[in-house]
């Protein structure tokens, strides 16, 4: 007991040194486990590393650059500007006055060549006809439609390989020579050579005539017209260039060609296109 108490009495005398020595083994104690806990986090960093490279890499995906690509070829290649007609900033919308009342100009054709209708479109024929047997000979019509005037229609006595006919030459009859069923002609032009019957003519499209109607003019009609004829319409002045089975070109005052197409049966009016 007297020993105990004696060390109680020490214990009082020293305790501050008591104190700093506890809290000296306390900080070594701290000190050891810091350090011990380093050396395990690089441990496992050395062993994240050594995992990273021993795992495959991936190859970087490339870049998607469609959209940069395509603006910039579209920068490169820019559209070009058009302020023609309909550009209504540059081109403000005319309206006309007509028969029928005002008529809206957009594309600057519509009170023009646009209501030009087309009635009929019909062929100008080149016909030759197998008239009738006289004598050694027979007579023969040759009609050509395109020409103006007594010229249209002219009969030919022809005979056998007589050159005195002045379009063909009779190369040949087929069957009875007082009732032949056909006959051979030789065109004196090109060379060729055409079978004409009683039944059946030979005919051939030389050109076209048209009938034309232009309905802001009370109807004005142009009839029976063709290649070459001046029209005025619509305030302006127009020749007929072309005509085919489908379609007709007219040439303005400008020299600028325009194309209607002709469907028949249909009523044929139609924007005219203009011809580049």
């Amino acid at each position: 007991m007297e020993s105990l108490k004696r060390l109680g009495d020490i214990c009082k005398q020293h305790y501050e040194k008591l104190i700093l020595i506890i809290a000296l083994i306390v900080l070594g104690g701290a000190v050891w486990y810091l350090y011990m806990e380093n050396e395990s986090q690089k441990e496992k960093i050395k062993e994240f590393f050594t995992d990273v490279r021993r795992k495959p890499a991936k190859g970087v995906r490339p870049a998607d650059l469609t959209n940069y690509t395509a603006a910039l070829t579209k920068l490169q290649n820019p559209p070009a500007l058009d302020f023609g007609l309909p550009h209504y900033l540059l081109n403000p919308v005319k309206w006309k006055q007509s028969s029928q009342g005002l008529i809206k100009e957009v594309i600057g054709t519509e009170s023009g060549i646009d209501p030009l209708e087309i009635i009929s479109i019909t062929p100008l024929n080149f016909v030759i006809a197998f008239e009738r047997t006289a004598g050694p000979g027979y007579w023969i019509n040759v009609t050509n439609e395109v020409a103006i005037g007594g010229n249209r229609r002219i009969a030919q006595f022809a005979t056998l390989n007589s050159t005195n006919t002045k379009v063909f030459i009779l190369r040949e009859v087929k069957g009875a020579l007082e009732d032949p069923a056909e006959l051979v002609l030789e065109l004196k032009e090109s060379g060729e050579r055409i079978t004409i019957s009683k039944e059946k003519p030979f005919m051939r499209a030389e050109a076209y005539q048209v009938d034309l109607r232009y309905p802001l003019e009370n109807n004005k009609t142009f009839l029976k017209q063709r290649v070459g004829a001046q029209l005025r319409f619509g305030g302006e002045d127009y020749k007929i260039v072309a005509i085919n089975q489908n379609e007709i070109v007219l040439e303005a005052g400008n020299n600028k060609k325009y194309t209607k197409r002709y469907t028949p049966g249909a009523t044929n009016v139609n924007s005219a296109s203009a011809a580049p």
